[in-house]
Parts: structure tokens; sequence; C-alpha cells
């Protein structure tokens, strides 16, 4: 017979995750800027909450949340994110299924989709990379690698609405 007894600790996780946010580089954000729509597709909260707490610091971003990968598809089609972050093991569909039903449908196809995962296997990612999306990010996040990849998901879609727009326009494009 025996037994331990272990001291309780308050969260070291979270500690952790304040201490990468401390480290987090500021994205300058030129005055004016519109608010920009960025779409969580993610089931575990504490995720989620790491993200909020990143996001929260950004005064041009608005970030919308789907527990599951069909109300994630849904919630797509209805805001019209400017990025989407999408985890790959979700209930009901996975994040590469529905990455995939997002990319055929017109409304969304122009989105793009970060995969943001705990699967770090390489060959899973090159297979999701293959699939169509955009970036993948591996957790525990990196706070800097993620804004990185975020600011350049945001350029890209800024340039394919200005392209879009500068297509829609009733004025032809010359030069004289």
């Amino acid at each position: 017979m025996f037994w331990f007894e272990l001291t309780l600790a308050s969260a070291p996780l979270h500690a952790a995750h304040e201490a990468r946010l401390t480290d987090l580089v500021y994205t300058q954000v030129a005055e004016g800027t519109s608010l920009r729509t960025l779409l969580y597709v993610e089931d575990n909260p504490a995720n989620l909450e790491l993200v909020e707490q990143i996001i929260e610091r950004r005064s041009d971003l608005r970030l919308l949340s789907a527990p599951d990968g069909n109300l994630g598809i849904e919630y797509a089609r209805v805001y019209q994110p400017e990025v989407i972050l999408m985890d790959i093991n979700l209930p009901g569909i996975s994040g590469i299924d529905g990455m995939k039903i997002l990319r055929g449908d017109p409304s969304t196809a122009h989105i793009p989709i970060i995969a943001l995962s705990a699967n770090a296997v390489p060959r899973d990612i090159e297979k999701a990379m293959e699939a169509g999306f955009f970036s993948y990010l591996t957790k525990p996040i990196k706070v800097n690698e993620f804004v990185v990849v975020l600011d350049a998901a945001l350029e890209s879609a800024a340039s394919a609405n200005a392209i879009k727009k500068g297509k829609h326009d009733d004025q032809p494009l010359r030069d004289f």
C-alpha cells in the first residue's frame, strides 16, 4: 500500500497562454480601416478562448465562432467572413470536408481558409494543403506565426475583393 500527495497549482496552461500573448507582435492598423470578420470553426472551448484573446488585441477584426463544421459552413455563407479558421477534427463533418464544400460554393470559394489543428503529422498537413487550405497551423498556437499567417490571408482576401470589384465596375479600365 502507498499514497502520494500533490499540491494544487493554478492553471499553468493558462499562464503559458498569457506568456505567449505578451510576446504578440501588434499589427499596425490604419485609422479608418473597416472592421473585418474572422470565422473560427472550433469545438474546443479552450482553443476558442485563446484565439479570442489574440483577436481582442486587433481593433480591425470581429470574431464569429461555430462549434461544428455544418454550422461553420452555414455561417460562412451567411456572414461572408474575410478569413475562416477551421479545425480539422470537428464533430459531424471534418474540417477538410467542410473546406471542400466551401470551395465548391461560388459564394464562399474565394474565402481563404486556414487549417488550425493538433494534427502535426507531415502527411496530414500535406494532404490538407493539397485539398485547398490557404495555410496550415498546428496547435498549440504559436501566436506570432498565427498573426503573420492571418495577416497574409487578410491581404489575400483584400486583393481578391479589389479584383472582384474592378471586374464589376461599370467603367471600363483603360489607359490613355
